[in-house]
């Protein structure tokens, strides 16, 4: 690293919208999967410091680690209410150089957590999923429902999509979105089941804390990814001849407490494991797969991090007076000339 301390930056979720494509959130995912694998993302013990809920029913979650190969450092601050998928919320990275353990950035991941969200669980649905997988249920019509469509259309070569909400003017709101700007096949259910049916993908991205989904609706062959631990339901998570999870760690406890004891025992592998083929992953094509991602802290600061080196190549992102050996706001916003001294 070396050469002269720059003063961090504030990249918006506007500028990271702007900075970021979907591939590059995909490219991101698969490469903070693959450094897992491979041991070099040193994490904290316990992985996440959690208040939840709070007496204002409020969630607080810290998680970080450390990227060797880049190399970055990373603290990820996330506070929500009850429904994860509210807007307003705190989502927060701060990168830190590990050569100096200086700040880089404080990053707004409104924008990433979304893209990541989906695009993990598009990710392993692609290594997990029957070759010519082409019909997608999607149980939910929020956020990450509609970015899920966005991500999945770039996966597979989709040709229908059967959606479901609880109102089913909104489920026929989301499937003329997705015709309009997917040119897709796309209709609204009138049950989660009438979705699911004869569907190769399904993704359920709800708010639900109970599950969304009867095992009874799964089919061979049947690709089910949830971005909620809750939403299979145990018979499904049991039951599945494949059962993949991004971090045993990570969600033994909600995997105990909403399933039981024997929970954490079903899982067959994890994200990673599939991907960098240390495990198998599907052996016959008519396996129910399931899979379950709340996705992981490496992957939001991999994004973070090339949000942050590109807001620098663009002259984006507002100067921040904070850390050692830095000068005061006053002087650092003095002028261009010394505002951009300290940016190179």
């Amino acid at each position: 690293m070396g050469g002269a301390v720059r003063a961090p930056i504030l990249v918006s979720a506007a500028e990271c919208e702007r900075l970021l494509s979907p591939a590059d959130v995909v490219d991101e995912v698969e490469r903070a999967l693959r450094w897992d694998a491979e041991g070099r993302v040193a994490w904290p013990m316990p992985r996440s410091l959690n208040i939840a809920p709070d007496r204002w029913g409020n969630d607080y979650h810290v998680k970080a680690c450390v990227l060797e190969p880049i190399p970055v450092a990373g603290i990820r601050l996330v506070a929500h209410p009850a429904d994860e998928g509210s807007p307003v919320c705190t989502r927060l990275i701060v990168l830190i150089d590990p050569a100096t353990s200086s700040p880089l950035a404080l990053v707004d991941e409104s924008w990433n957590y979304v893209q990541r969200t989906v695009a993990s669980i598009a990710l392993a649905a692609r290594y997990l999923a029957v070759p010519g997988a082409s019909r997608l249920a999607v149980i939910g019509a929020g956020r990450l429902a509609r970015t899920g469509v966005r991500y999945f259309a770039s996966q597979f070569p989709l040709e229908e999509v059967q959606v479901f909400a609880r109102r089913i003017e909104v489920g026929e709101a989301f499937a003329a979105e997705i015709r309009s700007a997917h040119g897709l096949s796309a209709v609204a259910a009138r049950s989660a089941g009438e979705a699911a049916d004869g569907a190769d993908l399904v993704l359920t991205a709800t708010s639900a804390t109970r599950p969304v989904l009867e095992e009874a609706w799964i089919g061979p062959g049947t690709v089910v990814a949830c971005v909620g631990t809750a939403e299979p339901g145990s018979a499904l998570a049991e039951r599945s001849d494949l059962f993949v999870v991004d971090s045993r760690e990570q969600l033994r406890r909600e995997l105990v407490e909403l399933f039981g004891e024997a929970a954490p025992e079903w899982v067959d592998a994890t994200v990673a494991e599939i991907v960098t083929g240390r495990h198998a992953g599907r052996t016959d094509p008519a396996q129910r797969v399931l899979l379950v991602t709340e996705g992981l802290v490496s992957q939001d600061i991999a994004l973070a991090h090339l949000a942050y080196r590109r807001a620098l190549e663009t002259n984006l992102g507002v100067p921040l007076a904070f850390g050692p050996a830095l000068p005061a706001a006053g002087e650092l916003l003095a002028s261009p000339r010394e505002a951009n001294r300290w940016r190179s």
